[in-house]
């Protein structure tokens, strides 16, 4: 059985060996690395004590080092292997990763035991020093010796004497995309005055004049219909990438506010990525100017603030619990009450969404706590309160119950003093 797989793989994959000829240390790249190796062995012949074979690299091998190897050397002169990475679209998650001696087609097997989809659905990351990296999508075919796929490489080098980048959009589970035909604007970070701007092409690549410092890029996710983006970055060399998160809606969060005397609030809701709020009760203008009593009624007839938002998704997908659809009630019951709610306000949230989430069997469910929520949404009071908490649950449908996540950590709430709590759910 074993040699009919092994025959099966030769007659059907490519599988990359040997990097090259002239990558002496078998990193994937040749360079000074690789020529300070073969200075160690420059003139020396078989049996000398400076002998290296593996220097030997003319065609045909004459047992010395000289002019005839270093012309090779030199035909390979930073030469560096592709690499792949292989990703489950579906589940997000990296199955493999594969080296390419060059561009072109190559066939290969991937072991993925529950794909997502049928077919399986896969998506690539392309990558070689010196080139754009570039994403595939692709889908794979079920065989009985794993799943069969198929990829054409076609890189595209950088432009010399430009900071040149790349800019992707990602999202957990699916497949990442890129920010293509998009004007970005790079913006100091000290003084917020716009540096320069750039236009993305197809590919979310760009070649422009920029000064190594800290900036913001600052763009609209899709053109024309919102999904803001101000994403702090980082330019140290003449290459980058950059990922980004894409845009999600925060739905039907609602802030419940218990000052310990009527008290008048000013409440501005932040976006450190960027983003927008898509609707408000009561009217949010340029924030919240409102009068809460003890009880938590506000401007004496709203029970909360209610809002929705689009911003980028920065949250956690580590860590989470997988329900059953008819389970969820009693999950979030529970699991409300150990965060810190109280029954009115976990009453408001299974009233609202549970009759909402019945599509799926199952529903994976994510929290996002305080820490999370502060990269995406950051609530801001003109009077401080003594304690908060904030908890959006990132809700994701699925057909059946097979996949394992750890079970998270609940932080610790205490309701005393000026309390403010949020719930809120974002659909994945």
């Amino acid at each position: 059985m074993r040699m009919l797989i092994f025959i099966f793989t030769c007659f059907f994959l490519v599988i990359p060996c040997q990097a090259n000829q002239a990558d002496f240390n078998n990193n994937g790249k040749v360079n000074s690395v690789d020529f300070s190796i073969f200075a160690q062995a420059w003139r020396a012949r078989d049996g000398e004590l400076n002998w290296n074979p593996a220097c030997d690299i003319s065609d045909p091998n004459d047992d010395v080092i000289n002019e005839n190897d270093l012309l090779v050397l030199g035909d390979n002169w930073l030469w560096s292997q592709i690499l792949l990475e292989i990703y489950s679209d579906g589940w997000g998650t990296l199955l493999d990763t594969i080296t390419m001696n060059e561009e072109g087609k190559i066939t290969f097997l991937i072991e993925e035991e529950n794909p997502y989809s049928d077919p399986p659905q896969y998506y690539a990351y392309a990558s070689r020093e010196g080139y754009y990296t570039e994403l595939y999508n692709f889908s794979g075919i079920s065989t009985f010796w794993g799943i069969r796929c198929e990829l054409t490489v076609d890189l595209d080098p950088t432009i010399a004497g430009k900071f040149n980048g790349v800019i992707f959009l990602t999202q957990p589970f699916f497949s990442d995309g890129y920010l293509a035909n998009t004007d970005v604007n790079v913006v100091d970070i000290d003084t917020l005055e716009v540096v320069t701007q750039f236009r993305t092409d197809e590919q979310g690549r760009f070649a422009i004049e920029l000064q190594p410092c800290n900036y913001y890029f600052e763009f609209y996710e899709f053109e024309g219909s919102g999904g803001y983006h101000l994403e702090p970055v980082e330019i140290q060399q003449q290459y980058q990438e950059f990922s980004f998160r894409c845009n999600h809606i925060m739905l039907k969060p609602n802030i419940y506010l218990y000052p310990q005397e009527t008290t008048e609030l000013d409440i501005q809701v932040v976006f450190p990525h960027g983003g927008q709020i898509t609707t408000a009760i009561p009217d949010y203008n340029d924030g919240w100017h409102i009068t809460v009593e003890p009880s938590g009624i506000i401007d004496g007839q709203f029970e909360y603030l209610f809002y929705e938002s689009l911003q980028p998704d920065y949250g956690q997908y580590a860590a989470g619990w997988v329900v059953m659809q008819e389970e969820l009630e009693d999950f979030f019951r529970n699991n409300m009450a150990q965060t810190g709610f109280n029954e009115k306000e976990i009453d408001d949230f299974i009233e609202y969404w549970v009759p909402r989430l019945t599509e799926y069997p199952c529903y994976a469910i994510y929290p996002q706590y305080n820490d999370k929520l502060n990269n995406m949404v950051k609530l801001e009071f003109s009077t401080q309160p003594a304690n908060l908490i904030r908890l959006i649950y990132s809700v994701r449908g699925l057909q059946d119950d097979n996949i394992s996540i750890q079970p998270p950590a609940i932080p610790p709430f205490v309701r005393e003093g000026f309390t403010v709590v949020e719930w809120g759910v974002i659909l994945k």
